[in-house]
């Protein structure tokens, strides 16, 4: 349990990094499906049927805070999420404080 009295303004600064990138649909859904297997721009860009520039520029933001790593496999750059525990967040967002329309 986390002692918020003892909560430094860094801290709070970087959780508030974390939800402005959190707070786009595109990217949520690039983690929804990078949630379910490890995926290329071009794989990402057909199911999302987004332009691979568009897809690409959201990667490198997830990827700048660390919710996604890129490897190179032969010419391919294959992305996947870091940490499970930002998807269980988001999950936990959605289930647990359905917004009102």
């Amino acid at each position: 349990m986390v002692n918020y009295q003892s909560l430094q303004p860094t801290d709070l600064q970087r959780v508030s990094s974390l939800f402005k990138v959190l707070g786009h649909p595109k990217r949520l859904q690039l983690l929804y499906l990078l949630m379910q297997n490890r995926m290329t721009v071009s794989q990402l860009s057909a199911a999302l049927d987004w332009e691979q520039s568009a897809v690409s520029h959201q990667l490198q933001l997830l990827k700048r805070r660390k919710l996604v790593t890129a490897t190179r496999q032969g010419k391919n750059i294959i992305y996947q999420l870091t940490s499970p525990q930002i998807m269980a967040l988001i999950a936990d967002a959605i289930e647990g404080h359905k917004l009102p329309e």
